[in-house]
């Protein structure tokens, strides 16, 4: 890396013009780039490797309501003189409406705003963390502030009604099965002493913390997500903000099926959640694949779930783009090993594991609608296979074509509630992040 001048009017080193040369004639790097493999072109594609499938005549239901999930967050710069301080900011939505109030909508010549109030049916959850150069005046460093902030965020929301805490051990403890449920989870480090740990659910209070058998400190129960391995007290916990928006996501669909099956189990039967992006969980928060696995298996065994992860881009978005002159409208293709590897993400197929096992709690299809959309949806099971049909997949045909219907003209192959809940709660460069910025620092002082 060349010198700077931000200290000094000294001038500023500048790169080498030359030293490409090195790099061309290095044999090794020859002898690397032609070992690389890229996916073919579209036009290499083998048409016997398209499994396509056609969406029989069925109707929408029984789906008579939805939920969209979404959130979005905005990393704020406090202070950018040294020591810089940043803050980040977390919007997260669950947007209700009713199929009988979109089907009213539609057949009007003129939408009212009271009518279309009626799709805007929005509970918004707010969190707040210190990802730079800021600590909780009650904590000793950034990694306890963040993990305290989390923490305080999923015992306290929602406010009126049973926390995402709870909603969080109900689902890693198994409880929605009382004869598989489970009394230990392994966490793979302290917070504070960095040794292997078991939180028990017996020792969880009604604070959702437990003490660690080691060092006798705080242990919560949202550490499970291991999101204090990500951060450092010196380059921040920037590099945890998308595992995080993702996990709480998740944990809202979890939180809503809970409060149905408490409440009113038939109602999940009705009910069509979708969600903002692939049903899975990346980084560090990884290892949730498992329970939410064990609660779709669970629910498709005694009552009905309806979920469908709906992604926006992406190397699959892309590629779904790009075959939709192959795809009839009204056809589906569900996604196996064989062909992501060999047209989508570069790879070799393993025999017996099936693609993202260690992220995944669902497979992929690519969808043409009767109007010609192309989505990738994650369709969830409890087990995945390298090479899926569409039987494995419980109600994929009814949830591709509630898909189908909420089709949104706006934007390019985008639906409608999703549409809705990202304007809600996303949170703009501009002018969010200034505001954002003026505020915390006349907060801060």
């Amino acid at each position: 890396m060349s010198y700077g001048n931000a200290f000094s009017n000294k001038p500023f080193e500048r790169a080498s013009k030359t030293a490409h040369t090195q790099i061309i004639n290095d044999p090794d790097v020859k002898s690397f780039i032609s070992s690389c493999h890229l996916p073919p072109l579209l036009g290499e594609i083998d048409k016997n490797d398209l499994k396509l499938n056609t969406l029989s005549d069925i109707a929408s239901k029984p789906i008579k309501h939805y939920f969209a999930i979404d959130g979005g967050y905005s990393n704020v710069v406090v202070r950018p003189q040294f020591p810089s301080a940043t803050f980040a900011f977390f919007q997260f939505g669950a947007l209700y409406f009713s199929g009988k109030d979109l089907a009213e909508l539609e057949q009007k010549p003129f939408i009212d705003p009271s009518d279309m109030s009626k799709l805007q049916q929005i509970e918004r959850f707010k969190l707040q963390i210190p990802t730079k150069g800021i600590t909780l005046k009650t904590e000793n460093g950034l990694i306890s502030s963040v993990r305290k902030s989390i923490h305080d965020f999923f015992i306290s929301k929602p406010e009126r009604q049973s926390s995402f805490a709870s909603a969080l051990k109900w689902l890693v403890f198994e409880e929605f099965d009382k004869s598989t449920s489970v009394d230990t989870w392994k966490l793979s480090s302290c917070p504070s002493c960095g040794e292997g740990v078991h939180i028990e659910k017996s020792s969880l209070g009604t604070n959702y913390k437990a003490l660690c058998p080691v060092c006798n400190a705080d242990v919560f129960l949202t550490d499970i997500f291991r999101l204090h391995e990500a951060i450092d007290n010196e380059l921040g916990a920037g590099g945890i903000l998308g595992y995080l928006t993702t996990t709480v996501e998740q944990i809202i669909v979890a939180y809503l099926i809970k409060q149905m099956l408490t409440t009113k189990s038939d109602l999940l039967g009705e009910v069509l959640f979708i969600k903002d992006g692939p049903l899975a969980f990346f980084g560090q928060t990884a290892n949730m694949h498992k329970p939410m696995r064990k609660l779709i298996g669970y629910l498709q065994a005694n009552y009905n779930i309806f979920l469908a992860g709906v992604e926006k881009s992406g190397a699959f978005v892309e590629h779904a783009a790009q075959m939709s002159h192959n795809f009839s409208s009204g056809q589906y293709m569900v996604l196996g090993n064989k062909y992501i590897y060999k047209y989508i993400i570069p790879g070799k197929s393993e025999i017996d594991k099936p693609y993202a096992s260690t992220t995944y709690y669902g497979h992929k299809v690519i969808f043409k609608s009767e109007d010609g959309n192309m989505y990738v949806v994650t369709i969830p099971c409890q087990d995945l296979l390298v090479e899926p049909q569409p039987s494995d997949l419980k109600n994929l045909e009814v949830i591709l074509r509630n898909v189908s219907t909420l089709k949104c003209d706006l934007y390019s192959s985008s639906l409608m509630p999703i549409v809705l809940v990202n304007k809600l709660v996303s949170l703009a460069s501009h002018p969010s992040s200034d505001l954002l910025r003026t505020f915390t620092q006349a907060t801060l002082g």
